[in-house]
């Protein structure tokens, strides 16, 4: 994956654990203190998902742009022929750029991934990965066996996983994808659930 990416997701998700030790730290003796460790940890949830949400967003910008970029360099390179299929957004090819011409390429890629979710992330990124390294399948028992790996997240720890035999391990992989999936889905819905909730508090009104 594109290094920029992974530097900025890391730099996200740093800030979001940065406000959950905060908020670990603050008093909780009454309502308005667990009120405000209650807001916080709300918001180090939204930075996660955000940082998510980023990460998918860029990498798929910087693989789809640099393609379009290397390719206009080297006409005479072949591409695959779902490449061609690819349809951007017509409104980011026609702005103009001034500072750089590329950066169209960009901001079309980016078009394509506002809305987050896994079945997009898979539906456009497999098609550039080679096979065994695809989403989400191809690396799910990698992700059951990691240290940090949690049941709540695949549905079956680490060393139950590791104890199940060889023949049985195709339907563990499949439900822990599905138990996956229904995670992620719940933690996005929840942070789309904490937004509109934020937008209806009442706000005081500007000073003028």
């Amino acid at each position: 994956m594109p290094t920029t990416a992974l530097n900025h997701f890391n730099q996200d998700i740093a800030r979001a654990h940065a406000i959950c030790a905060h908020a670990d730290r603050l008093p909780r003796s009454n309502a308005a203190e667990q009120l405000l460790r209650s807001d916080l940890l709300r918001s180090a949830w939204m930075f996660a998902v955000g940082a998510m949400d980023a990460y998918f967003c860029d990498a798929y910008t910087d693989i789809v742009a640099a393609t379009i970029i290397s390719k206009s360099r080297h006409p005479a390179a072949n591409l695959p022929d779902f490449f061609y299929d690819i349809r951007f957004p017509v409104r980011a090819i026609l702005e103009p750029y001034a500072n750089n011409e590329n950066w169209r390429w960009r901001m079309a890629a980016r078009k394509m991934m506002d809305v987050l979710s896994l079945p997009t992330v898979q539906t456009l990124f497999n098609k550039f990965f080679r096979r065994g390294h695809k989403f989400f399948r191809d690396r799910m028992a990698d992700w059951i066996v990691h240290p940090d790996a949690k049941k709540r997240l695949f549905g079956i720890t680490r060393a139950a996983f590791n104890a199940i035999g060889a023949n049985h391990r195709a339907k563990a992989i499949e439900d822990a994808q599905d138990q996956m999936e229904e995670r992620y889905r719940d933690l996005i819905q929840r942070v789309g659930t904490i937004a509109s909730t934020i937008a209806t508090v009442p706000r005081f009104p500007r000073r003028h």
